[in-house]
C-alpha cells in the first residue's frame, strides 16, 4: 500500500518541518520535527473514533508526553499510535526517524545499521506497562556515550568530512575581505568584512551544514575583523 506523505508549513510554534498524510481509510496523520533539537511530535486524528486526536511528544527516542488532545489529559496513546507504525516508519525525512528512536516500533526502512542502534534504546516511560526492561543510569550513560564516538567518528574522519567546507569558507572569505579592502582601500571596512564573513561562515555551520560551529575559524575572523577595524579607526 502506497502512503504519500507531503510537506506542510508547521502550525505549532518551535517545529521547523511538517509533514501530514491521510490513510485510505480516512485516518488524519502528522509528524512535526526540530532538527536542533532532535524533538518530534506525532499526531494521529482516528476516522473511527469520531476524528478523535491523539499526540505524542518525543525527544532523541524519549517520550516525555502522550496527550489526548481532544480533551486536553494525559493520556498513554501506545494503542493509538502502534497501528500506523508502518504509515510513520515511511515518513521522507530519515532524520526524523531516528530522532524517534524506535517508539511505538517505528523504525527507518531500509537502513540496518540504523535500526540496529534504535532497536537498543526504549521506547516510553510506560515501558514497564508494556513489558520493556529499564536500563540503569551506568548502562544508559556508557551507551549514549559509545553512541555518540560512532556518529562523531574518529578525528580523521571529523577531519576529512569537515576539510573541504571549512577550507572553502576560508578560501572564498579571506578573497571577498581583501577585494573589499582593495575597493575602499580602507582599513574599517577591511575589518567590518572580516568580522562578517566570521558570522556567516558560523551560521553557513549551524544552519545549512547542520554541523557544529568550528569556533577557530569564526574567532579567527572576528579577531582579525577587530584588529583591521580598530587600526583603521583610531590610526587613519
Amino acid at each position: 500500500m502506497k502512503r504519500t506523505w507531503r510537506k506542510q508549513k508547521p502550525r505549532i510554534p518551535g517545529f521547523v518541518r511538517s509533514y501530514f498524510c491521510e490513510t485510505p481509510l480516512g485516518d488524519k496523520l502528522e509528524a512535526d520535527f526540530n532538527f536542533h533539537e532532535k524533538l518530534v511530535r506525532l499526531t494521529v486524528e482516528i476516522r473511527e473514533e469520531k476524528n478523535r486526536t491523539y499526540s505524542s511528544t518525543i525527544q532523541d527516542g524519549l517520550v516525555l508526553a502522550e496527550k489526548d488532545v481532544t480533551s486536553g489529559r494525559a493520556y498513554p496513546v501506545f494503542r493509538k499510535i502502534w497501528p500506523f507504525r508502518e504509515h510513520f516508519s515511511d515518513l521522507p525525512d530519515p532524520d526524523l526517524i531516528i530522532a524517534i528512536g524506535g517508539c511505538y516500533d517505528i523504525f527507518p526502512l531500509f537502513d540496518p545499521e540504523a535500526y540496529r542502534r534504535i532497536s537498543e534504546r526504549k521506547f516510553s516511560r510506560y515501558g514497564s506497562v508494556f513489558g520493556v526492561k529499564r536500563e540503569g543510569f551506568w548502562a544508559r550513560f556508557w551507551r549514549e556515550r559509545r553512541e555518540a564516538r560512532e556518529v562523531r567518528g574518529s578525528l580523521w574522519q571529523r577531519f576529512k568530512r569537515r576539510f573541504w567546507g571549512d577550507l572553502q569558507d576560508i578560501t572564498v572569505g579571506t578573497l571577498a575581505c581583501f577585494a573589499i579592502y582593495h575597493f575602499y582601500y580602507d582599513f574599517v571596512f577591511l575589518g567590518l568584512s572580516l568580522a562578517t564573513t566570521g558570522m556567516v561562515a558560523g551560521i553557513m555551520d549551524f544552519i545549512v551544514r547542520k554541523r557544529s560551529i568550528l569556533m577557530t575559524k569564526v574567532l579567527s575572523f572576528l579577531s582579525l575583523g577587530s584588529y583591521f577595524f580598530y587600526n583603521g579607526y583610531t590610526r587613519f
